[in-house]
């Protein structure tokens, strides 16, 4: 089955990948936060607009691959597309764990003190005990098998959703209603708000339950909102409503925040509070908020082809993989020196960056063999049929 290419979906896909980047470029800097590798001096600055970027870049980018994933089902049949999704992304993340994380560890340890080889460490890595009490972990690379499952999670609801049958047609009518996104979102928000007094975040898969019931609803709302494309239309026309709503409920949580009237800091019974529930839930709502507020603004004006795009969506796949890699290695030596915040982070932006994009174009794109690995497509041979004849 053939459909219209959404050039807004790759772009903001891409656009997840590049706030990914500073993100992570941003952690070596900001205040409050641990990351493996941190600068003496610290910004709260940075640590404000990784707040803004942390809420909603990965819920984007799961939304985005649900939205994509239909796509593919649409294309493929259900063992196909299993096939393809663990060719594309669980060889990738076994190959890249021990070969792109285990530096991360690394320098991460290096700064704490330690006095090892890399040989010697890496024994200590293939002792498979979870970091950060032993060494082993997939650190950014969790968010790749968390898709998978999730992928494969969705065959049965998108075998569903294909029937014309009284449930979807009951799903069509309800998303017609002028109200039926926030219902949507108050469903989503729910399991997580409760979820995440009981289980923290460890990213290990297993015991990451709050987690999932917070990324499984963007999984669910793509698929959802590809087969009933009102609701796309709906994002477009209402794109300045939900930045409002965005910027209200990120202002809300901001003050806060600020004024230490967060449910945390205010009581030490704060799990029997039922303000702590209100405060959990506008933060799901602040996710919900700006996500589709970038799908309304993506939709209405990111809509395009460009070659630059071609490019950028093919790289950024393995662009996700390597980066982390890279910024911690630079990271380790960058803060050593006694250069001043500003000029450290440019650097590394710009370095860092350069690096990816050079690795990406020279020793990736080029290979099959290298393509496969990160996940990528065979590169397809072009052939010029009038030598070809000639021959």
């Amino acid at each position: 089955m053939k459909t219209t290419r959404c050039y807004y979906i790759d772009s903001l896909r891409v656009i997840a990948i590049l706030m990914m980047f500073l993100y992570h470029v941003f952690m070596v800097f900001v205040a409050e936060w641990d990351w493996h590798i941190k600068n003496i001096e610290t910004s709260n600055v940075l640590l404000e607009i990784n707040y803004w970027m942390a809420s909603f870049r990965m819920p984007l980018l799961f939304f985005v691959s649900g939205y994509i994933s239909y796509i593919l089902m649409l294309r493929l049949d259900w063992k196909a597309f299993t096939l393809q999704r663990f060719m594309r992304l669980i060889i990738p993340t076994i190959i890249w764990t021990f070969i792109l994380v285990a530096p991360q560890i690394y320098f991460e340890r290096k700064l704490e003190g330690i006095d090892q080889s890399y040989f010697e460490f890496y024994q200590s890595f293939l002792d498979f005990k979870w970091w950060p009490n032993g060494n082993f972990h997939w650190l950014h690379l969790w968010f790749i098998p968390y898709l998978f499952c999730y992928n494969i999670l969705s065959i049965p609801l998108f075998f569903v959703l294909q029937k014309k049958n009284a449930f979807t047609q009951t799903l069509n009518a309800f998303f017609k209603k002028p109200l039926s996104i926030f219902v949507f979102v108050f469903v989503a928000i729910v399991p997580y708000t409760f979820l995440s007094v009981h289980y923290e975040t460890t990213h290990d898969l297993i015991n990451d339950w709050a987690r999932h019931s917070f990324f499984i609803f963007f999984i669910i709302a793509g698929l959802l909102f590809f087969r009933f494309q009102q609701v796309m239309e709906k994002l477009q026309v209402k794109r300045r409503l939900f930045l409002k709503f965005a910027f209200l409920s990120i202002l809300s949580i901001n003050i806060l925040r600020w004024n230490s009237w967060e449910p945390f800091d205010i009581w030490e019974n704060w799990i029997e509070k039922p303000q702590t529930y209100l405060f959990i839930g506008l933060i799901n709502f602040n996710s919900w908020m700006w996500v589709f507020a970038s799908l309304g603004y993506g939709k209405r004006y990111l809509n395009k082809s460009s070659r630059l795009l071609g490019y950028m969506n093919t790289a950024v796949y393995p662009f996700y993989i390597l980066h982390q890699t890279i910024i911690v290695m630079i990271a380790y030596y960058v803060v050593g020196t006694k250069d001043e915040v500003s000029l450290k982070l440019i650097f590394l932006l710009v370095v860092c960056f350069s690096i990816i994009i050079l690795i990406y174009h020279l020793f990736i794109r080029p290979y099959n063999v290298v393509r496969f690995l990160f996940g990528m497509k065979k590169k397809s041979v072009k052939i010029d049929l009038r030598k070809a004849l000639k021959r």
